[in-house]
């Protein structure tokens, strides 16, 4: 019985020492990866598009975390932890007036229109080539607003 216990604890301890090299494996393939690159829209107003062109991240950057590399930090947000995003409440120093408030896109290659990011910026996995928009919309179900400014 106890011979049979000690060839548990053995195979246990081989088993949590292969999940960790395989875990460390991961880990420093995905640090030693190559950066992506993407590229973010910043639109506070139909006539100012800012663009953030070729913005070099590591793999595994949400979307989130793009806007903060592309904008050098000069954003503003809220975490929610609840809902594991952040609201963000100013980009570039230009905050949301009255009914505004900063929505988040990407665009979308095959169909040459932006769309609005399905989850939050934070749940967004940035892959290679992606462009990502974020404008100052009003809330209106019945004509949703999407940024102007186009790759």
């Amino acid at each position: 019985m106890i011979a049979l216990a000690r060839a548990r604890l053995a195979v246990m301890a081989v088993v949590a020492v292969v999940a960790l090299a395989a875990t460390a494996a991961c880990v420093q393939a995905e640090s030693g990866a190559p950066p992506i690159t993407a590229s973010v829209l910043v639109e506070p107003s139909a006539g100012d598009a800012r663009w953030f062109r070729d913005v070099k991240v590591p793999k595994g950057t949400d979307g989130y975390e793009l806007l903060d590399a592309a904008t050098g930090g000069e954003i503003d947000a809220e975490w929610f932890p609840e809902f594991r995003s952040h609201f963000v409440t100013g980009v570039l120093g230009v905050a949301p007036e009255g009914a505004q408030f900063w929505s988040v896109f990407v665009w979308n290659e095959a169909n040459g229109g932006w769309e609005p990011l399905p989850v939050g910026a934070d749940l967004f996995s940035v892959k290679d080539g992606h462009v990502m928009g974020w404008a100052l919309v009003e809330y209106d179900p019945d004509t949703p607003q999407l940024p102007i400014a186009t790759p």
